[in-house]
């Protein structure tokens, strides 16, 4: 009888520990759509929602958001006018981090966001090794101290990266040799007109032509944008190359979607169907119109 007693107050208390951890570390729905703004790059955006999240006493115990503001801090300081004018957060978005690096939370975020910090430590290594006129030296200082005597001690391993290919790209869904040919393709439409509802040569609207491109290849993509959107699996700003499907929105679920042509490493350019200018392509990188309405990339894998 004692023996059972215990056992059933034994898994009580697992059971609370558990449910306890996966509501602190953030089942919110609030919370979700910071990881999901992070991973399509839309860090300004990051950083003001989990601000405003950190204000209410509702996500006081959850770190999610603290991290999330670090994070989206770490990636925006790489802009020297952003970081002018916000240096002086800076010592409160490190001690946010410590926060979260501190906490029991940690080792778990460590291995179910590893992309992200991995990331972080790519950039983190590019900013040792610049130089920044956005803040003195004393704050300089300061950060590379951090990094090195701080972050740098965590051996942060990014799964994804035990399954690179040899030119370093993770291989799933088209091929390099397939997405170059299926771009060369999408060009041979170049000039052909905007046609709402079009999916042919005599016109093509924009996922009508997305639709058909892939069609090449042999891939059935979802009519209309936003069910590519949901169809495709999301990735982040910097893996997203040639092939890879783009999507926009006005603020109301997504509104259009082009395929990238470019490299890696390269300014961000899309193969459309717009409504102005027909089959034609666009840097969206140095186009005010796209860049404002560019809202996350998605990979279509067989």
């Amino acid at each position: 009888m004692g023996s059972n007693t215990q056992t059933r107050s034994f898994l009580f208390f697992c059971l609370f520990t558990l449910l306890n951890t996966m509501f602190s570390f953030g089942q919110s729905k609030k919370v979700d759509r910071l990881e999901q703004y992070y991973d399509q790059s839309h860090y300004k955006l990051v950083y003001r929602k989990s601000s405003k999240l950190l204000r209410n006493p509702e996500f006081y115990s959850s770190v999610l958001p603290m991290y999330y503001k670090a994070m989206s801090s770490f990636k925006l300081m790489q802009n020297q006018a952003w970081l002018k004018r916000n240096h002086t957060d800076m010592h409160e978005n490190i001690g946010l981090m410590n926060a979260v690096i501190e906490s029991d939370q940690w080792p778990l975020i460590i291995s179910s966001h590893a992309n992200e910090l991995s990331d972080i430590e790519v950039l983190f290594d590019v900013w040792l090794a610049q130089e920044s006129s956005a803040v003195g030296e004393e704050e300089k200082r300061y950060i590379d101290n951090w990094i090195i005597t701080i972050f740098r001690q965590f051996e942060i391993v990014d799964v994804k990266d035990e399954f690179r290919d040899e030119e370093g790209l993770i291989p799933e869904g088209l091929s390099v040799d397939q997405r170059t040919s299926m771009i060369h393709y999408a060009y041979e439409y170049m000039g052909i007109p905007y046609k709402w509802g079009g999916a042919d040569e005599n016109g093509f609207d924009c996922s009508g032509y997305t639709k058909h491109v892939f069609l090449h290849k042999g891939i059935e993509l979802p009519r209309v944008s936003k069910d590519q959107y949901n169809y495709s699996k999301k990735i982040n700003k910097k893996r997203a190359f040639m092939g890879d499907l783009v999507f926009f929105s006005e603020g109301e679920g997504i509104s259009h979607v082009g395929i990238l042509v470019n490299n890696l490493g390269e300014s961000k350019k899309m193969i459309h169907s717009s409504s102005s200018k027909g089959i034609s392509v666009v840097d969206i990188d140095a186009s005010e119109y796209w860049s404002k309405r560019l809202f996350g990339f998605g990979r279509i894998l067989k």
